[in-house]
């Protein structure tokens, strides 16, 4: 089971407090510390939040569901300027930015420099296609003029 977010802000309220110098978050903290719950209204509160949870795990998967019925929408487009593939340097953009936040997360030293000298340009790319494919879309010409 999941701590229980009751019994955990109040110390993390009075921490923050004290290391922010705010008092009003420190006396907040006390009094929410000090603050009882008969057994019946911590178990209500732990429903509503299981609930909570719940249900933002469904909208995350109606999302998902969403924008993966868009996508197969786009492909299957007879207008070839939608259903046309998205380019190949984005995706390697994704890729190497994914590879570096993975690297830096496990504690690999990456130079800042060379990770500007990687992205930039491969940034650069991305952002003019999606700025022309904007202009073609509105113009409705397809040559972004």
């Amino acid at each position: 089971m999941a701590i229980p977010f009751f019994k955990i802000l109040p110390g993390v309220l009075k921490a923050v407090g004290r290391i922010l110098g705010i008092d009003v978050v420190k006396q907040a903290g006390e009094a929410l510390g000090q603050a009882t719950l008969s057994p019946q209204e911590e178990v209500a509160i732990q429903t509503a939040l299981l609930e909570h949870e719940v249900t933002m795990r469904q909208l995350s998967i109606d999302e998902m569901k969403t924008a993966m019925a868009e996508s197969l929408a786009m492909i299957a487009s007879p207008d070839k300027w939608v259903s046309r593939a998205r380019p190949t340097g984005l995706y390697i953009f994704y890729l190497i930015t994914a590879a570096i936040a993975i690297g830096m997360l496990a504690g690999v030293k990456i130079d800042p420099a060379a990770v500007l000298t990687i992205l930039s340009p491969l940034g650069g790319v991305g952002g003019l296609y999606v700025y022309k494919r904007t202009q073609e879309k509105v113009n409705g010409n397809g040559n972004g003029d």
